[in-house]
C-alpha cells in the first residue's frame, strides 16, 4: 500500500475490514477512506481502538460504522452482516484481515478455526452483500 489511491476513487463504495481496530486492519481502513470509501471496522475485542480511528476516518468525510464481531461464532458474525445491511445496503470491497491463534489459553485448534473456518464463514455470510464486480481480498 505505498501508492495511496487516488483520492475519490472510492466513493459510493463500502470496505468492511475485519480485525481493523489496531495494526494492518486499521491502516487498510484508513487507506480505503482516504480514497472516499465508507468503511465497516469490525474488532473483536478493541472496542476504544475502534471508536477512535472511527473518528478519525470520519474527519475524512466518510460513513463509518463500528461493529464488533467474533469471527469464530457464526451468530456473532451474522448480526454484524446485518447490521451492514440496515447501514449500507451492500458491501463493495471485503478485506478479511482478521487472524490469530497465538493467544495462551485457548483451545488447541483455535488457530485453525480463526485463519481458516471462520474465514470462510465471514465470506459465506457475506455472500448476499457482495453485488456483481465486488472484491474480496484475505490477507
Amino acid at each position: 500500500m505505498s501508492q495511496p489511491l487516488p483520492a475519490g476513487s472510492l466513493t459510493g463504495k463500502t470496505a468492511l475490514v475485519t480485525g481493523s481496530s489496531r495494526g494492518i486492519g486499521a491502516d487498510t481502513a484508513r487507506y480505503l477512506a482516504q480514497a472516499g470509501a465508507d468503511v465497516v471496522i469490525n474488532f473483536r475485542n478493541k472496542a476504544p481502538r475502534a471508536e477512535k480511528l472511527a473518528t478519525e476516518l470520519r474527519e475524512l468525510g466518510v460513513r463509518v460504522l463500528v461493529v464488533g464481531a467474533d469471527l469464530t461464532d457464526a451468530d456473532s458474525v451474522a448480526a454484524m452482516f446485518d447490521e451492514v445491511a440496515r447501514a449500507f445496503g451492500s458491501l463493495d470491497i471485503l478485506v478479511l484481515n482478521a487472524s490469530g491463534g497465538m493467544e495462551s489459553n485457548v483451545a488447541e485448534d483455535y488457530a485453525l478455526t480463526l485463519n481458516r473456518d471462520a474465514q470462510v464463514r465471514t465470506l459465506e455470510t457475506a455472500l448476499p452483500l457482495l453485488p456483481q464486480g465486488a472484491r474480496v481480498v484475505f490477507v
